[in-house]
């Protein structure tokens, strides 16, 4: 389902037995699965990405264009296990409608303390979201995958501050937290499962496989 041909990603949608061809052959690919934001808010989120970026400095800004919704991290996955994932996740996918999702609220993760990850997210969790997300946890576990047994909290990654973070950088997030962000919505229609990359710049996320939702599937 993922590999690359002439340095470029494969990208194919699952669906029925899921088969797995990775050139990283002996060390796998470092890799996640999420939920992609789509359009209208992907826009709005990319245009309040850009002003965060002008007026909050000594931050690790998110790459505008692969902006999503983490379920699930495996860190480093070799081609068995990408397949394995997959393969339990592919029903959970299909079962389930696509959901409608509203961002709207800034905020920072750990809540107390020096911020490590700046996010957007929502301001009331939508149980169609975080079913999908302990469903795909429910699923990837009986596969034999380590999960995260935390309560799921959906929120778009917007960035990361540089340690030690100024005092500059973080009273203009902390202005920016005080005016908080206009909502946005989407619909929610895939799972995606990302390579993370090292880059200059920040890391570059490719699309390896799209499995899609129920009304996508049908």
């Amino acid at each position: 389902m993922f590999g690359r041909s002439g340095g470029r990603p494969i990208v194919d949608t699952v669906s029925g037995p899921v088969a797995v061809a990775c050139v990283h052959s002996r060390l796998g690919v470092r890799c996640f699965l999420a939920v992609p934001l789509a359009e209208p808010a992907l826009n709005d989120v990319q245009h309040r990405l850009a002003t965060l970026r002008e007026r909050v400095v000594q931050v690790r800004w998110a790459r505008p264009e692969t902006l999503h919704i983490t379920i699930h991290f495996f860190g480093q996955a070799t081609d068995d296990e990408a397949a394995r994932a997959l393969a339990h996740v592919s029903p959970v996918a299909s079962h389930t409608p696509p959901i409608d999702v509203t961002l709207g609220r800034l905020g920072s993760f750990p809540p107390r303390g020096w911020p490590r990850v700046l996010w957007l997210g929502s301001e009331q969790e939508s149980s169609g979201f975080t079913t999908l997300a302990h469903a795909c946890r429910a699923a990837l576990s009986d596969a034999g995958f380590e999960v995260e047994r935390r309560p799921f909290r959906a929120h778009c990654t917007l960035g990361r501050p540089r340690v030690p973070w100024s005092s500059e950088g973080r009273a203009a997030w902390m202005t920016a937290l005080s005016e908080g962000a206009p909502r946005c919505v989407f619909t929610a229609d895939r799972l995606v499962l990302y390579e993370s990359r090292p880059a200059s710049g920040g890391s570059v996320y490719e699309e390896l496989a799209v499995v899609p939702l129920k009304s996508a599937a049908a």
